[in-house]
């Protein structure tokens, strides 16, 4: 446990002089989706509810994002805790992240336990009107002896994102024994504004994980 909160500590205090001058703000949503499906697997088997809370401030953000399985599968509730800081160029947004995977139902030990707790380290990259590819790869540092990694490539059209996910070596956590392609597809945004002050979203996606031959159909409604 010690190696996850020296790892939180320390990038709060790198960025947080990002903070001083720029104005705070706080955001909340939540997205009601047919399945929870993360990099090619299905967790839960069921709906899910995804609340999404977060703090801004210039160009460092934390939060807190959840998914709850409607018919009360353990698989399906997760609580993770995140933290991002992005730099703007000319070029793109280029992101460093890092994200605290935890699953309560399922963990031995309560949640302050050392075995509850998957961290990944990322780096993001968010490109230009001109060019708009998007790029991540992560890697899980804690409770994962295969250190996994996953990287992806995405393609924005207007509202479309076209994406490939892989990941490059054996990951009992992807369930891969070797460099596999598991997380494939298209997805689709349409925001709907509502009144001045609220907008929903609707997003549908078509994802294959050519790795286990499973595909998806995702649907859900975002406030």
């Amino acid at each position: 446990m010690k190696t996850i909160w020296k790892a939180a500590i320390a990038f709060l205090i790198l960025f947080s002089v990002s903070i001083s001058d720029t104005v705070a703000q706080i955001g909340l949503s939540a997205d009601v989706m047919n399945r929870y499906v993360w990099r090619g697997t299905d967790f839960g088997n069921s709906p899910s509810i995804q609340p999404d809370i977060n703090f801004s401030a210039g160009n460092f953000e934390i939060g807190a994002w959840a998914a709850f399985a409607t018919n009360g599968n353990p698989a399906g509730t997760e609580v993770d805790f995140y933290a991002s800081y992005t730099f703007d160029t000319d070029a793109g947004e280029f992101s460093l992240m890092l994200t605290d995977y935890t699953f309560p139902q399922d963990a031995e030990g309560n949640y302050f336990s050392r075995t509850s707790h998957f961290v990944e380290a990322g780096f993001g990259y968010a490109g230009t009107e001109s060019f708009p590819f998007n790029f991540f790869t992560g890697i899980f540092f804690t409770n994962d002896d295969d250190y996994s990694i996953y990287t992806q490539l995405g393609y924005e059209i207007s509202d479309v994102e076209l994406f490939v996910g892989f990941t490059p070596a054996a990951s009992e956590l992807y369930g891969t024994t070797g460099a596999g392609v598991i997380n494939t597809g298209m997805s689709i945004t349409k925001p709907l504004q509502i009144t001045d002050l609220f907008s929903i979203s609707l997003t549908g996606t078509l994802i294959a994980n050519p790795y286990t031959d499973d595909f998806f159909f995702l649907f859900g409604i975002g406030f």
